[in-house]
């Protein structure tokens, strides 16, 4: 057997196993484990069901309707704020470090006069690794039916899978996650060192009928005002629900040539302002765009993993992603997170 034959028959397994590829898939974790290989979704995906084309299909299906949700997610992987991490289905946590400053610097005319003797510390921090996933399956008489009239695979179960992924690692952005063995998922609205202030002019919302432009412009300004306060000059991002949206589009003052949303992308530093559906109505975010402040930590992009079950009649699908958002502040508990919010 030729060289190029060999590899050919570990691929596809048969030379091992030829019952369910779930079966062959386990077979392959396991080998993978014992030969001290990192764990990885190659080892748990097969060809034995699905053909090239047809795995392709599902993959441009996942890739193409998770990006749809994600605005605040793709502005962190457009912006090159990643972390990515290597064998992340063998980890479970990610750990960095938090860095204290050092106190000011001395003046003196003669330059001898001794400063104090000072040196930075060290705090650590951490992140789970959690994986996002979503099930769906496909009955093998109905992908045999396709094959046989020539007709091109179904993916809107992909594309739904896909899009509920997404959706949730958006949502983890603004909303955090769950706590994993004692380690918490913060999201922009839930980070506990967000610098948080209230709505002016009595709190009155945006989207209420008196809020004027110029309110809300003082609304940002306070904003910034916070974040440059803990140390953070920009630039900055800014999200605003869906119920607050419409107020953005109104003019700024009476008769103006300019909307709100345009009057606000003047204040300096600002470098956009995104409308995100996952963004809890009445909440405001404003965040520096830097990776001390934000960042999204990547371990598995998203795509799927196949097993058969009833015998084979019925192939199950896994979309999923090991992705967490990393909300971080410093080892003085300064953040480049403003949440404006009604505090009442």
């Amino acid at each position: 057997m030729k060289k190029q034959d060999v590899a050919v028959a570990v691929d596809n397994g048969r030379q091992f196993m030829t019952g369910a590829s779930g079966r062959w898939a386990g077979e392959r974790l396991l080998q993978a484990l014992r030969e001290g290989r990192a764990i990885s979704p190659r080892e748990l995906r097969t060809a034995d069901t699905l053909r090239k084309d047809e795995w392709k299909a599902f993959d441009e299906a996942l890739v193409e309707e998770g990006m749809i949700r994600l605005r605040g997610i793709a502005d962190l992987m457009a912006a090159g704020l990643t972390i990515p991490v290597t064998g992340a289905m063998g980890k479970t946590i990610m750990e960095y470090e938090k860095v204290t400053d050092m106190n000011p610097a001395e003046v003196s005319l003669s330059g001898v006069v001794r400063t104090e003797d000072d040196r930075q510390e060290f705090t650590l921090g951490n992140v789970p690794l959690p994986i996002i996933h979503k099930d769906f399956n496909l009955n093998l008489r109905t992908l045999t039916s396709s094959r046989n009239r020539g007709e091109s695979l179904d993916t809107s179960q992909a594309r739904v899978a896909g899009r509920l992924v997404a959706e949730m690692l958006e949502q983890m952005l603004f909303l955090g996650s769950k706590t994993f063995g004692g380690s918490p998922i913060y999201g922009y609205l839930t980070h506990p060192d967000r610098n948080q202030i209230d709505f002016a002019t009595a709190g009155e919302l945006w989207n209420a009928a008196g809020k004027t432009g110029e309110e809300i412009l003082l609304d940002v300004l306070a904003m910034i005002a916070a974040a440059e306060a803990d140390r953070f000059f920009g630039p900055y991002w800014m999200y605003v629900p869906s119920n607050f949206s419409p107020k953005l589009e109104e003019d700024f003052k009476s008769n103006s040539d300019k909307s709100i949303r345009q009057r606000l992308m003047e204040v300096d530093r600002i470098a956009k302002i995104q409308t995100v559906d996952q963004l809890t109505a009445s909440n405001v975010v404003l965040a520096q765009a830097t990776q001390d402040v934000v960042a999204l930590v990547t371990g598995e992009p998203l795509q799927s993993i196949q097993w058969d079950i009833e015998g084979g009649f019925v192939i199950k699908f896994k979309a999923f992603q090991i992705a967490v958002p990393l909300i971080r502040s410093d080892a003085q508990l300064r953040s480049g997170v403003v949440h404006l919010h009604s505090l009442a």
